[in-house]
């Protein structure tokens, strides 16, 4: 794996060369943590968008992007009855919360990338530290957003893992739901 400044790629080569000699890519960006390329025999498996920038001015189907701080949508953008609270949350889709807010997770820069090593396969890993009060939720959180590539039965495995630990004091719970779009 090698890293540039606004994007990281990994590279693993089919095991199989008679099928199909060239190189499976993968491109991630920083912001949101996102996939931005997947190549399989040079064609793209995920949808996307050329360069960086464009992500953060047309990226409302979220492509690619880590989801959060909650994945789905928070009816009248409130969350009622945790740590004894109502929590107001920034409003992004009429009158409810989709996503995470405004911003969510999504179009915010993570740290990264860092390569790593993890169960053998080599990857890429971001993280993110939540503020408490970020788009109205409570409690401080880190995410580690974690994507290794590899060969599994001569196919290539790109695997997504997300780790979300709670590091603030501020409150005793929080809401929490991750994925990837």
């Amino acid at each position: 794996m090698s890293s540039q400044p606004t994007t990281a790629t990994a590279t693993a080569t089919a095991a199989d060369s008679d099928r199909d000699n060239r190189a499976s890519t993968f491109h991630f960006l920083p912001q949101g943590a996102l996939i931005q390329e997947f190549k399989v025999a040079g064609l793209n498996m995920v949808q996307g968008f050329p360069e960086a920038r464009f992500y953060q001015t047309h990226n409302t189907p979220y492509f690619g992007e880590t989801i959060g701080r909650t994945t789905n949508r928070i009816k009248g953008a409130k969350i009622e009855n945790l740590n004894g609270k109502t929590y107001h949350l920034a409003a992004n889709n009429g009158p409810n919360s989709l996503h995470g807010g405004q911003k969510g997770w999504g179009k915010n820069e993570f740290e990264g990338p860092k390569a790593v090593n993890r169960n053998g396969k080599e990857g890429v890993e971001f993280r993110y530290v939540s503020e408490d009060g970020e788009e109205g939720y409570p409690g401080t959180v880190e995410c580690r957003v974690c994507y290794t590539a590899g060969m599994e039965g001569g196919k290539t495995v790109l695997e997504a893992e997300w780790e979300v630990e709670f590091v603030g004091a501020e409150c005793d719970e929080t809401v929490v739901g991750v994925t990837n779009h």
